[in-house]
């Protein structure tokens, strides 16, 4: 009995108002249907790209990046390729490069690049799939350069991780060039060392095990020369511990041992044979490598692989004006009747008798 007492008391507080609780909620509604008709739109423009692979060679481009120390580029510890075009997707450089190129201060109505910086990456969104595919998005009043936005952003991917690439190349390819020239002298002479010495004195023959013993002391010795050009390259473009570079010192350490198991021999001639022979392979092993650098950098590999480029979205992300309509109606609304609620009750027009002395 009482519940519907004063359930009857808050209808009558709300309906002897009801002018007052109209003029609140159609002046809100339509406050806000103003609102957000003169609300710019934002449009979203997606692309998707395929999920990365390690590098043909086995050596990550995590590790890469990290052993070249690109500036405004910071790389997780334990990442996979996704993560890391993850991380260059979000990085101070590329943000910087879509700044310049789509005059994003004067968009933004941005005096600095910091915070055009900063308002470019409120309006973007970096996503890793369970699946592996990287979801990218911009959000633009434009929505042509919304998709245009995030297509350059691709473009910018793929450009850096090509440039990282050619940069490694680069630095192997002149490395050996000139480790190259270097052998080519010295087998040269080697080999006039040998003619000097053999127009000097009688020819001496050899023996069987003995130019078989100079042919593996000499391969040996080429290889494990080889392996310090590799590890010249490896300080060349990492800085501190990787796997690569613990494994070439393996490989050098057992070729130590293979060496000092080789019996000596004092024969001069047998000496300089075993140099000059050891020059030949050398020179040989590093003419392979560096015509394999040479390919690796001038090698065209497309390095991010689309799935769906970005194209000029359709309807609008925000404001959701209806949304924002209703909203306004509800809220109003329940405003309206909150202060009803807390309101005196007013008294009755019927059966009312107020004093004439007051």
């Amino acid at each position: 009995m009482d519940k519907t007492y004063d359930l009857a008391r808050l209808w009558d507080r709300m309906w002897a108002r009801r002018r007052r609780i109209g003029v609140i909620v159609v002046a809100a509604t339509l406050v806000t249907a103003v609102v957000a008709l003169l609300l710019p739109p934002w449009y979203r423009a997606q692309a998707s790209l395929l999920p990365p692979g390690q590098e043909e060679s086995g050596f990550g481009i995590a590790t890469l990046i990290r052993g070249l120390a690109v500036p405004g580029v910071k790389v997780p510890t334990e990442a996979t390729p996704a993560d890391v075009f993850v991380a260059i997707l979000q990085s101070r450089r590329v943000a910087q490069e879509m700044v310049q190129r789509f005059g994003l201060k004067r968009v933004y109505h941005k005096r600095l690049t910091e915070d055009a910086i900063a308002e470019l990456r409120r309006h973007s969104r970096f996503k890793l799939t369970e699946s592996g595919t990287i979801e990218l998005s911009v959000e633009d009043h434009d929505r042509r350069r919304a998709a245009e936005m995030a297509n350059v952003y691709v473009e910018l991917l793929d450009r850096f991780n090509r440039d990282v690439r050619m940069t490694r190349g680069r630095r192997t390819r002149v490395f050996l060039q000139q480790r190259l020239t270097e052998t080519r002298q010295e087998l040269a002479a080697a080999e006039q060392r040998l003619t000097d010495y053999q127009a000097k004195n009688k020819t001496v023959a050899i023996s069987p095990e003995m130019s078989s013993a100079v042919e593996n002391a000499a391969r040996l010795a080429a290889q494990r020369m080889a392996l310090e050009v590799r590890l010249g390259i490896i300080h060349g473009y990492t800085r501190g511990p990787s796997d690569e570079k613990q494994q070439v010192m393996g490989q050098l350490a057992e070729l130590d041992r293979q060496l000092q198991a080789l019996p000596t021999t004092g024969i001069e001639l047998v000496r300089l044979l075993r140099d000059a022979k050891t020059q030949e392979q050398l020179f040989g092993l590093l003419t392979a490598q560096f015509e394999e650098a040479r390919l690796a950098e001038a090698r065209d590999v497309v390095t991010v692989e689309v799935l769906d480029s970005a194209i000029p979205p359709e309807r609008r992300v925000r404001p959701r004006r209806s949304i924002m309509v209703v909203g306004a109606f509800l809220l109003s609304l329940a405003a309206g009747t909150a202060w009803a609620a807390f309101q005196e009750e007013e008294p009755r027009q019927a059966g009312v008798h107020r004093d004439p002395t007051v």
